[in-house]
């Protein structure tokens, strides 16, 4: 996302619509959806899948940070990527639609 698209807080609703069309062309849309669940303690095939789940939250809370303001970046630099997004859409209710 550009600079002129990075989210200030007036403009939460064209920045949101940005970071659904960026994450549906790189099929991660489902992560805003759900919270990341906790590691299992489990055989290894269920730890590799959890792994590559936290991957994909990870690279998407990255890809939210990038496209903030620094103040933003700064509140929300060890947030979940389901939960940056709910805090968000709560500080930014009035100015939002969604």
């Amino acid at each position: 996302m550009l600079e002129r698209e990075k989210l200030y807080g007036s403009n939460f609703n064209d920045w949101f619509r940005q970071l659904r069309i960026v994450l549906r062309v790189e099929k991660k849309l489902n992560v805003l959806e759900h919270p990341i669940t906790h590691a299992p303690n489990a055989p290894n095939e269920e730890l590799e899948a959890w792994n590559a789940q936290y991957d994909r939250h990870n690279k998407v809370a990255c890809r939210m940070l990038s496209s903030m303001s620094p103040e933003l970046q700064r509140q929300f630099e060890n947030y979940s990527p389901y939960d940056m997004l709910q805090e968000l859409k709560s500080m930014f209710k009035k100015h939002s639609g969604v």
